[in-house]
């Protein structure tokens, strides 16, 4: 398991210590909610700052948000990625005051790629977008 080699007790642990350095996701407010090897689920709460004009999320915190856990998902199982090409299709708006749920699991890895699955729910059970992330895996640091 990636996190013991690592040093740490767990995989949740892995991705707690790893979230502390990502600014970005502090700031918007995005949380771990639950970490095993290949599988992360994350959740943000949308802010009123967050809506666009027609009074719905914007669409593109949705994408930051399933981008965020390809991230943590490849580094649940030790392989760090970027994205190299990513795709959204949007199911349902976003509502203000809404607390979002994002769960993403690894599909496959091939030779230097992976392709990672993201489903994005509200607090309701209601889905409202799927992300899929082609990454690239990049030397550790």
């Amino acid at each position: 398991m990636p996190a013991t080699e690592e040093g740490f007790a767990s995989v949740e642990d892995l991705i707690r210590h790893r979230y502390s350095f990502d600014k970005a996701s502090q700031h918007l407010g995005i949380e771990v909610v639950s970490a095993e090897a290949g599988r992360v689920t994350m959740a943000m709460d949308v802010q009123d700052s967050m809506l666009n004009g027609h009074g719905i999320l914007h669409g593109g915190y949705l994408f930051t948000l399933g981008d965020t856990v390809f991230a943590f998902v490849c580094e649940s199982l030790g392989h760090p990625s970027v994205s190299r090409q990513a795709e959204i299709t949007y199911i349902a708006p976003g509502g203000a005051g809404s607390r979002l749920f994002a769960s993403g699991v690894e599909r496959t890895r091939y030779g230097r790629n992976n392709i990672v699955d993201v489903t994005i729910e509200d607090q309701d059970g209601q889905h409202l977008a799927e992300v899929r992330v082609f990454g690239v895996l990049v030397p550790k640091k």
